[in-house]
């Protein structure tokens, strides 16, 4: 029996997070009977989810072959740095001058839970809960959704190249960042997270 509580973002968001550990390979078929079957639902939510992950662009939609991994080639990672070094500075420059000290404290726990991190996977996800976390402030919503898919692509390029050599340690940048913020300087900020973001 098919359970009918099961929502498009629940499979969306699993697979989604799959995708960007490299579980599901790049290229690889996403079947909706396959999926319909591991979370016990009809093909209804399935098909809402693959639709989600097209528009996430971690999937795409193969006419005759259905929806597939999306490959990601390393122009495209090039691309996809370079468009986060434009808009995420322009976030964080509305961030600063808008930060109240609860949004600081957000912040603040979204650090020490990346530098609390105890493997490759927990760090990376905490990465970009942080990320995030210093830019939500900036109260534009289109512009922190664009972001926040960037950020779902630069994980990917984490988890092929540096997953396996990855060793715990805190993050200096992250608090610096967030020093800068706490005192208001932008300029600051926004060149401490463009050396940041041109690391890796």
């Amino acid at each position: 029996m098919p359970d009918l509580s099961i929502k498009p973002a629940i499979i969306a968001d699993t697979l989604a997070e799959e995708i960007i550990r490299g579980d599901l390979v790049q290229g690889a078929r996403l079947a909706q009977d396959h999926i319909a079957a591991r979370f016990q639902c009809s093909h209804v939510p399935v098909r809402e989810a693959l639709q989600r992950l097209v528009q996430m662009e971690l999937a795409t939609a193969i006419p005759r072959k259905g929806v597939r991994v999306f490959k990601l080639s390393d122009q495209d990672h090039d691309e996809i740095l370079e468009m986060r070094l434009s808009l995420e500075p322009l976030a964080l420059r509305r961030a600063v001058t808008r930060a109240t000290s609860q949004d600081y404290e957000n912040m603040e726990v979204s650090r020490h839970a990346c530098d609390q991190a105890k493997d490759p996977i927990s760090w990376e996800r905490a990465n970009r809960l942080f990320h995030l976390a210093i830019l939500q402030p900036c109260d534009r919503p289109r512009l922190l959704s664009q972001i926040e898919q960037l950020q779902r692509l630069s994980a990917i390029r984490f988890h092929t190249r540096w997953k396996t050599t990855w060793s715990h340690t805190s993050d200096a940048d992250h608090s610096a960042i967030l020093k800068a913020i706490k005192r208001a300087d932008e300029k600051a900020a926004c060149a401490i997270l463009v050396r940041h973001l041109s690391r890796g």
